[in-house]
């Protein structure tokens, strides 16, 4: 299930030259999320939170498509609680090799 948010007017026009994709939010402080490009993660992007959704949190996976006049933001949930089971199992197995 996925989370469909449009911050644009018309969202049929053609896609700017920012990168678009699917996106991890590293952080959000203040009104400001960073997120990391999942293509090649040396690659950031700054966005206020509010064009993202307020919902959004620090882990989350979003594809994102920008437009000259605003984004559409997809919330991956599915993919974002895949990815986070695996690190948790991964966590798992280093703490039992540990012992």
């Amino acid at each position: 299930m996925h989370d469909v948010f449009s911050f644009t007017q018309g969202i049929d026009e053609e896609p700017t030259q920012e990168r678009n994709g699917i996106y991890t939010i590293d952080s959000i402080e203040k009104d400001k999320a960073k997120l990391f490009w999942r293509d090649d993660e040396s690659i950031e992007e700054l966005i206020e939170v509010e064009k993202l959704r307020s919902n959004v949190k620090e882990g989350d996976l979003l594809r994102i498509e920008f437009f000259s006049d605003g984004i559409k933001v997809e919330i991956l949930k599915e993919e974002t609680e895949s990815i986070k089971e695996r690190a948790r199992a991964i966590k798992e197995q280093l703490l039992k090799r540990k012992q």
